[in-house]
């Protein structure tokens, strides 16, 4: 029996003919998948994928449920807009953020996926970033102010990814039923290790690291981008050199010499990271050593103030003006607000009207409103983690619970413009809700409108009296002549 080098191997792990390859056999189960996604998203029933996140509903949820939509949806604005299913090959959702302008949403998944959704449908518009295998979960999403259409992903390969949206024109007035420029190869771990499709092009590395990058924050001004790590590090790069011009590092050994109150450094993975929006010199941070911490890029120490007993696991913190929420993975009391100015706790939230039930709160994601007609102020929080199956809406101000949104399974994720929010995790489904409340003062932050002149009636003109400083109208001096002349 002769061999040669040029023989090719036709072994298929289907044992199909000569004639037959695998990718097509890949390609015809592919296409009967999506058929039956199409199928189960019309009808609006559960996914027929298993999944260790989805329960099954007991008495007492259904009781609860009937409830929790009497209390919040009945005779309100409140409704869940649309809640899609995906593929359970795509992964978790780690993070989300709407667009400045809300028209769409960047959504990143544990799988390394990274796909551009529909601001008011959630339809899948683009793919941004396949797959990757290993699968590496991407934590963190931030928009650029300055550059359009750009935004910046990071990764848990160490790497923070420069993503270019594409110009996809899709309005919220009129948006599409179903995908535009959505490669479905893309979105398959099994099609990409066989098929071996190309690296989508939007995506390219901005800075690599060899630790995990966790989070990431942009400065208001855009200058400086501060990432956190899993090494403990906080490293402040420069968007131009690309370069870390600080890093807030201390090495563990050198740890346990200094007493834990004069510690300025984390001592834990670095899980979640939040700017300021107005100060480009500040910006929040929290780790997995039960830290908060605030810093100032100005400061030569960069941490100034440091809040202890808060348990953050994942990107829950936020800033609005001189307040700080937080919220800890605890079963009670795991939302938090803080006082920059003052430097100190200024409240615990305890919501009062929530369900009796529940096991914990236990956050993963925590953020404020972000509605410029309703919330500038920092009046709503939302919240959403693994005790409470779903999202909720709080009022920070009297600590009540304003809606509450069931979801499948544990939440990691929030985001939100205006009235829509939009919430995922470990369940394979992206859900985009709307949020209104009666008690909702809109005067306090429109604009003054100025009375329009009436041109019917004479024009007013005003005379100072030299002597006594008192102002006269052009018929109050006419009456004081008229007065002076019978007088006289």
């Amino acid at each position: 029996m002769t061999t040669s080098i040029y023989n090719i191997s036709t072994y298929s792990r289907f044992n199909l003919s000569e004639s037959e390859s695998d990718i097509t056999v890949f390609v015809k189960e592919y296409k009967e998948r999506i058929k039956k996604q199409l199928a189960r998203e019309e009808e609006g029933g559960k996914t027929s994928f298993v999944s260790f996140t989805q329960k099954r509903l007991s008495v007492t949820d259904a009781a609860w449920l009937r409830d929790n939509r009497h209390r919040f949806f009945k005779d309100t604005a409140n409704e869940t807009l649309f809640k899609l299913n995906y593929l359970s090959e795509c992964g978790f959702i780690c993070c989300m953020e709407y667009s400045p302008g809300g028209e769409y949403i960047v959504v990143g998944h544990s799988s390394g996926l990274i796909q551009m959704r529909h601001g008011s449908t959630g339809t899948v518009l683009c793919t941004l970033r396949n797959i990757q295998f290993p699968p590496k979960p991407v934590y963190s999403i931030e928009y650029s102010t300055c550059e359009e259409r750009v935004c910046y992903a990071s990764c848990m390969d160490g790497a923070v990814y420069r993503i270019e949206i594409p110009n996809i024109d899709a309005p919220l007035d009129d948006p599409p039923a179903y995908c535009i420029k959505a490669d479905p190869v893309l979105e398959t771990l099994n099609m990409q290790f066989y098929g071996s499709p190309g690296i989508s092009s939007y995506s390219t590395p901005f800075i690599t690291q060899r630790s995990p990058a966790l989070s990431l924050g942009l400065s208001y001004d855009q200058t400086k981008m501060i990432v956190g790590y899993g090494d403990a590090s906080i490293k402040v790069y420069d968007m131009e050199t690309q370069e870390a011009c600080l890093t807030y590092k201390v090495h563990k050994l050198r740890l346990q010499f200094i007493p834990k109150k004069l510690q300025r450094m984390h001592s834990g993975q670095v899980c979640a990271l939040r700017c300021h929006k107005q100060r480009p010199y500040m910006f929040a941070s929290g780790a997995w050593d039960n830290t908060l911490r605030i810093w100032d890029t100005r400061c030569q120490v960069g941490c100034v103030m440091t809040f202890e007993g808060v348990n953050i696991c994942s990107d829950s913190i936020d800033l609005n003006r001189d307040h700080c929420i937080a919220g800890s993975w605890k079963p009670t009391e795991g939302l938090t607000m803080w006082d920059l100015v003052a430097r100190k706790k200024l409240n615990v939230i305890r919501v009062q009207n929530r369900r009796p039930d529940v096991d914990g709160e236990y956050i993963y994601a925590c953020r404020y409103w972000r509605s410029d007609d309703y919330n500038r102020k920092g009046k709503y929080g939302i919240i959403g983690g693994s005790g409470t199956n779903c999202v909720e809406v709080i009022n920070l101000h009297n600590r009540y619970i304003s809606c509450s949104y069931p979801a499948p399974g544990t939440v990691l994720a929030i985001t939100s413009h205006q009235h829509r929010i939009a919430f995922g995790g470990t369940a394979p489904t992206f859900t985009i809700v709307s949020f209104f409340d009666p008690k909702h003062e809109k005067e306090k932050y429109e604009k003054e409108v100025e009375p329009e002149f009436d041109y019917t009636k004479p024009e007013v003109t005003l005379y100072e009296d030299e002597y006594s400083g008192l102002v006269y109208s052009t018929e109050q001096v006419g009456e004081i002549e008229a007065s002076t002349k019978t007088s006289k």
